[in-house]
């Protein structure tokens, strides 16, 4: 997000959604900096604890929705920019498509979607069970939790793809986990 504000900044966006937003990490990052945000993530008790944290912080300019990628509970070209770190490669091929559908039906025009994606050169690539082509199921172990999830690992030429709707698209892997790949599209 460090990276993301000045580009917000430089194309003079003023609302962000922050789709996947768990505990609202990044929505209270960007309230911070003097951006509307929206919140939405489809666990309501880490919506729970992002409201709690942002009552603590006093920070006004936040608002959290429970909601699903697929499925955006906001209107069309209602937004000017959407963050996703580490969502969208969590679902099948099917369900990806409907998500950036749902991010460009949300955006304004000349709108943001900043994004990171899991890259087939992520280490964890065809471990657990294969689901579909590119796209496991892993378990994970985070915080003493041990659980299976769903990961689909792009290649460049799928990004490319899958962002084809969007006016222009820069794709790159990131320089800090050369196993993602760092997405700005413009719509």
């Amino acid at each position: 997000m460090v990276e993301a504000v000045p580009t917000f900044r430089h194309r003079k966006i003023k609302s962000v959604l922050d789709l996947g937003c768990g505990v609202g990490r990044h929505c209270v990052y960007l309230a911070a900096k003097g951006f509307d945000v929206i919140g939405v993530d489809v666990s309501k008790s880490a919506l729970e604890i992002a409201k709690q944290w942002v009552r603590k912080e006093g920070l006004k300019k936040i608002v959290f929705m429970q909601g699903t990628m697929t499925h955006i509970p906001l209107g069309n070209g209602h937004l000017d920019a959407v963050i996703s770190v580490s969502v969208v490669h969590h679902a099948v091929k099917r369900d990806i498509k409907k998500t950036i559908a749902e991010i460009n039906r949300i955006l304004k025009k000349n709108g943001v979607f900043v994004a990171n994606l899991a890259s087939v050169k992520d280490p964890r690539y065809g471990e657990g069970k294969k689901v579909e082509n590119n796209t496991f199921m892993i378990l994970e172990a985070f915080e003493e939790k041990h659980f299976d999830e769903l990961h689909h690992f792009f290649t460049e030429r799928e990004v490319s793809e899958a962002f084809a709707s969007f006016a222009k698209t820069e794709i790159e892997l990131l320089e800090d986990k050369p196993h993602y790949w760092k997405i700005t599209a413009i719509k």
